[in-house]
């Protein structure tokens, strides 16, 4: 494997890509490419994931870029998966952020993804176990 980590949004056809590799079908979900575009268009950070010239995984922050910050898209294609790839982009995604004291990023992990999102010093709200995940940088550890 030769893996690069590359800070970029991925392209729309990549986005799609990626998405149906996990049945995250875009078309499914009533959502045009026009749409699809525009949100890659507003994230303030991405981080794509290459074996040579293929995509194989992609995370991004959507969010103000200042004050708030959402973890969107955290997607590795099936046959990558666990090889480290998630790791690598959460952790070039943190170091974006890393100076940004005050800073609230939060992600909505499935009940698979808590441990992964956990690793990296997110926190479970305690009303909600289950669901929203969140950090302060600055006041957080973060765990890179």
């Amino acid at each position: 494997m030769d893996l690069a980590f590359v800070e970029k949004r991925p392209t729309l056809e990549e986005f799609k890509q990626l998405r149906d590799s996990v049945d995250w079908n875009l078309e499914e979900r009533c959502i045009s490419d026009d749409r699809a575009q525009k949100s890659l268009d507003s994230s303030p950070f991405c981080v794509c994931a290459y074996d040579g010239p293929k995509i194989i995984g992609m995370v991004r922050i959507s969010g103000d870029s200042e004050m708030y910050g959402y973890i969107q898209d955290t997607i590795v294609a099936p046959g990558y998966q666990g090889r480290g790839v998630g790791k690598n982009m959460m952790k070039l995604i943190l170091k974006n952020i890393q100076h940004k004291k005050g800073y609230l990023l939060g992600t909505c992990p499935s009940k698979v993804s808590v441990e992964f999102y956990s690793s990296f010093g997110f926190k479970k709200r305690p009303e909600n176990p289950n669901g929203f995940m969140y950090m302060e940088i600055g006041k957080d550890e973060l765990k890179i």
